[in-house]
C-alpha cells in the first residue's frame, strides 16, 4: 500500500511539472494565491489600456495637425495677413483695424496692413516692425476714427502678436495653439458641412484687403436700430483723450513715421447714416468726446507732412455697408479709389522695385 501511495505522488508531481498546476491530492491552494496569479495579467491589461489611449491621442493629434496646417491655415485670413506683412517691402502702407482692412481695397503699389480688432498698441507694434524692414517709407495711412479711443480697446495690449508674427516661439503643435484649439471642433464641423473643404466668405486681395459680404439694408428696422445703438455705445471714446496715454502713443507713432521721412495720411473711413444719426442722438457730454477725438486728429494734421481726411459722412446708401460702421465689398470697391487718391496721390510703383 505504501508503495502505491508513493507512486501516485510521484506521478502527480510529474503532471504538475508538465502542465503547471498543483494536484488537489498533493496540496490545497494557499489562501490568496489566485490573486497573485492575476496581478501580472492585470498589469498587462492596464498597460495595454494606457498604450491604446496614448495611441489614440497621437492619432487625433496627427490628424488635427494635418487638418489645421493643410486645410484651415491656408484659408485663414490672419495667416495670409501675417505672410503679407512679413514679406512686403512697399514704402506705401495702410495701418488700422477692420475699418481699413475691410474698407480699403488698396491697389499696387499700396499694401493694406490693417487687420480687424487691432487696437492702438497693436497698430504701433506693427508700425515699428514695418519700419525695421522698410527704412525709408514714402507714404502711410493711419486710421483716425474716434472709436480707437473707446475704453474696451485701450486695455488689450499687444496680446499674442509677437507669437503670431513669429517673434517668439509659438505652440509646437499648431492645432493646439490659442488661435485654433478653442474652435477646433467647429472647424471640423464646417469642413464636413462644406463638402470636405474650408470655405471663407472673406475675399483676401493680393494687396491685403479683406473684402467682406453683408448688407445692412436687408436687416429689419428693429435689427438696424438695436445693433447700431449697442455699437455706438461700445465705441464711445474716453473723455479728455487728447492728454491720455493712448493719445501720446498714437502721436508718437505718427512722429516715428515722419522721422523716417514718410508723409502721413490720417483717415476716418465712411460710416453708415444709422451710425451717424445715433451719435447725434447722444447727450452733449457724450457727443463732446466724439468731437474731441476728431479735434485731436486735426491737431496732428497741423504738423508738416501730415494730412487728415474725414470721410465718415461720405455715403448714405445702406447697401454699401455690411453693418453700421463697416463697408462691405461693394462699398469698399466704390470708395477705395477716392481714399487711395487722397492718401497715396504720389505713389510710384517703380519705388517698390528700388526698395526690393
Amino acid at each position: 500500500m505504501n508503495s502505491s501511495i508513493s507512486n501516485f505522488k510521484a506521478h502527480s508531481q510529474k503532471v504538475s511539472a508538465v502542465f503547471g498546476f498543483e494536484c488537489a491530492t498533493e496540496q490545497e491552494p494557499r489562501p490568496g494565491s489566485h490573486l497573485k496569479d492575476m496581478r501580472p495579467r492585470s498589469s498587462i491589461l492596464i498597460a495595454a489600456f494606457f498604450a491604446a489611449c496614448v495611441g489614440l491621442f497621437a492619432l487625433l493629434t496627427g490628424v488635427s495637425e494635418w487638418f489645421v496646417r493643410s486645410q484651415v491655415a491656408p484659408a485663414d485670413t490672419l495667416e495670409r495677413h501675417v505672410a503679407l506683412f512679413s514679406t512686403t517691402h512697399s514704402p506705401y502702407a495702410a495701418f488700422g483695424d477692420s475699418h481699413v482692412a475691410r474698407g480699403f481695397d488698396a491697389q499696387t503699389p499700396v499694401v493694406n496692413l490693417a487687420f480687424p480688432s487691432e487696437n492702438l498698441d497693436r497698430m504701433d507694434w506693427k508700425a515699428a516692425r514695418y519700419l525695421d524692414r522698410v527704412k525709408t517709407p514714402e507714404m502711410v495711412l493711419i486710421q483716425a476714427d474716434p472709436h480707437l479711443f473707446a475704453p474696451y480697446r485701450l486695455d488689450a495690449g499687444i496680446a499674442d502678436y509677437p507669437e503670431i508674427f513669429g517673434e517668439t516661439r509659438g505652440a509646437l503643435i499648431k492645432a493646439y495653439s490659442d488661435r485654433y484649439r478653442p474652435q477646433l471642433l467647429q472647424l471640423w464641423r464646417s469642413y464636413f458641412w462644406n463638402d470636405w473643404r474650408m470655405v471663407s466668405t472673406i475675399e483676401v486681395t493680393s494687396q491685403g484687403a479683406l473684402l467682406s459680404p453683408g448688407d445692412i439694408s436687408t436687416w429689419s428696422r428693429a435689427e438696424q436700430e438695436d445693433f447700431t445703438r449697442k455699437r455706438v455705445a461700445l465705441h464711445q471714446p474716453i473723455e479728455n483723450l487728447s492728454q491720455s496715454g493712448p493719445a501720446k502713443r498714437y502721436r508718437r507713432m505718427v512722429e516715428r513715421f515722419i522721422e523716417h521721412g514718410a508723409e502721413v495720411c490720417l483717415a476716418a473711413l465712411p460710416t453708415s447714416p444709422l451710425y451717424r444719426d445715433e451719435i447725434r442722438s447722444l447727450n452733449a457730454q457724450q457727443q463732446a468726446a466724439w468731437a474731441e477725438a476728431i479735434a485731436f486728429y486735426e491737431s496732428l494734421a497741423a504738423k508738416p507732412g501730415v494730412r487728415f481726411v474725414d470721410h465718415r459722412s461720405e455715403y448714405s446708401d445702406l447697401a454699401l455697408f455690411r453693418d453700421p460702421d463697416h463697408l462691405n465689398k461693394k462699398g469698399a470697391i466704390e470708395y477705395s479709389p477716392r481714399l487711395q487718391a487722397a492718401c497715396f496721390d504720389k505713389a510710384d510703383p517703380d519705388r517698390i522695385a528700388a526698395v526690393e
